[in-house]
């Protein structure tokens, strides 16, 4: 079995407990004053949960990287979807650091008597808020991978993998569905790892050309 393509699973594993760490942040319209308690009191849980984000960013990167190469084929097709998925994690890892950069700002100024309250609600109501960039690039990377798997342009995943890759893609994008969709995008990612480090060492993807 291969260690690379686990990198999918392993970003998914650090996710969840990245968020379950987060617990409960205050609502979107909570005072600066409280915002300040909470981050206040949970200074060494965030920041530990900021860390395994900014891991998790990476490693979806990485996934990603991993995951175009294995859709790649010679269709006409293949190659401009490989960059779709490609895209989708450099998207997530992006959506993961800017939401932690924001975290940690709200971090450092909780213990601050001289932030204003003003200036902590407006930053706990963008964390609160800031989902789109990282849920869109799941999106991005569900498609691509699924539609160049239904599409034949690529045999790395098993047809009824695809399907569910281009079911979830799209319902990432629809309001309040999203958020569903997007939760077993991380099961469909710790399949398709498992499911990639399982292959032949040898696989029939063609090389890049020179």
């Amino acid at each position: 079995m291969r260690v690379a393509p686990l990198t999918g699973l392993l970003a998914v594993v650090l996710t969840v407990v990245g968020f379950l760490l987060t617990g409960d942040t205050p609502d979107v319209d909570a005072t600066g004053r409280e915002v300040g308690s909470f981050y206040d009191a949970h200074q060494g849980r965030t920041a530990v949960s900021l860390y395994l984000l900014v891991i998790a960013g990476a490693l979806f990167v990485f996934f990603a990287a991993y995951l175009a190469r294995a859709i790649r084929s010679d269709s006409s097709h293949g190659d401009w979807l490989r960059r779709v998925v490609m895209a989708g994690g450099v998207l997530i890892a992006a959506g993961f650091w800017t939401g932690a950069a924001i975290n940690l700002a709200l971090v450092d100024l909780a213990d601050k008597s001289s932030a204003r309250d003003a200036t902590l609600q407006a930053l706990n109501a963008l964390s609160e808020d800031f989902f789109i960039p990282f849920v869109g690039g799941m999106g991005l990377l569900l498609l691509g991978a699924g539609l160049a798997t239904v599409r034949a342009a690529s045999t790395a995943l098993p047809l009824w993998l695809g399907w569910a890759a281009v079911a979830l893609g799209v319902l990432v994008f629809i309001p309040w569905v999203g958020f569903f969709a997007f939760m077993l995008a991380g099961l469909w990612t710790i399949v398709a790892s498992v499911l990639l480090a399982r292959r032949p060492h040898h696989d029939n993807t063609p090389a890049e050309a020179h």
